[in-house]
């Protein structure tokens, strides 16, 4: 380097032969500098690269994203489903009550002055259909969302859930607040579905359900003292569980050995609000 007619050897000067000289040992030292610390660059490039070029990474983001397809198809399938079953409940239910209940009372006014007892025979007919179309609205009501799980939260819902249940359920909810109103129902209706699974098919005398938020993840543990051999299967209620929860990133685990117990566990990632505890 030339800087105002003296030569720079990086940070020595060379303006006569004896400068010269000098430069050798220093070129010697950035060699022996060089040799120590080129593997020491060489090897923070290569984690670098590989931080970002790791294929176990990538797989496991594609795997993730996998899934959150896979599970958003099934929550599509399952909405539509459902809307089709809501469909077909009222087609078969409260509308046809409500059309014969309509009939009954066209008839009851053509007769109320000329078969008074007739009219009164089909004025009863027609209060039996509205009560029966009543208790079916509001069966149909509970099974899309119950008005307790709206207005008190998942602890009181799962509560007034067990005390519906052929089997005993001893429940334990520890939760400081209320997750949000998707993940509180995904949260009911799979602890429902799992309930209802182990009353019908395990032979259980008693079952425990146990409800707690830690670490950012919801916990939900349904266990019974049945016969075990519990499965997960492509068709079968726990699949339909683990797809509900798949759409919130949630996870479900069973242990049923032969002769049981059987624990199932399901985890949901979520938070609670600083409102509504449930205890």
């Amino acid at each position: 380097m030339d800087a105002g007619g003296t030569y720079w050897y990086t940070f020595l000067p060379i303006d006569s032969l004896g400068t010269a000289l000098l430069a050798v040992p220093v070129g010697v030292g950035f060699i022996a500098l060089g040799s120590v610390l080129s593997p020491v660059l060489l090897r923070g490039h290569f984690l670098l690269a590989r931080a970002f070029l790791d294929p176990t990474q990538h797989m496991a983001l594609e795997q993730r994203v996998r899934r959150l397809t896979e599970t958003r198809h099934d929550a599509v399938d399952t909405s539509a489903a459902e809307l089709r079953r809501i469909e077909r409940d009222l087609h078969d239910g409260a509308q046809a009550r409500l059309v014969a209940m309509g009939m009954s009372l066209g008839t009851v006014e053509a007769l109320i002055e000329k078969d008074p007892a007739k009219a009164k025979e089909l004025l009863a007919a027609a209060r039996t259909n509205s009560a029966e179309a009543l208790s079916e609205l509001r069966d149909l009501v509970r099974g899309i969302h119950p008005p307790v799980l709206a207005e008190r939260g998942l602890g009181d819902a799962v509560r007034a859930l067990a005390l519906r249940m052929a089997v005993p359920v001893e429940v334990d909810v520890d939760l400081t607040g209320r997750p949000e109103e998707p993940v509180e129902s995904a949260a009911y209706f799979a602890v429902s579905e799992v309930l209802t699974n182990a009353a019908k098919h395990a032979g259980a005398s008693r079952m425990w359900l146990d409800i707690h938020h830690q670490d950012g993840m919801l916990r939900i543990t349904v266990t019974d003292d049945g016969r075990g051999r519990a499965v997960i299967t492509p068709d079968g209620g726990l699949s339909g569980v683990e797809r509900r929860l798949g759409t919130f990133d949630g996870v479900l685990a069973v242990s049923s050995p032969p002769g049981g117990p059987t624990m199932v566990t399901m985890e949901i990632p979520c938070a609670l609000s600083a409102q509504g505890a449930a205890r």
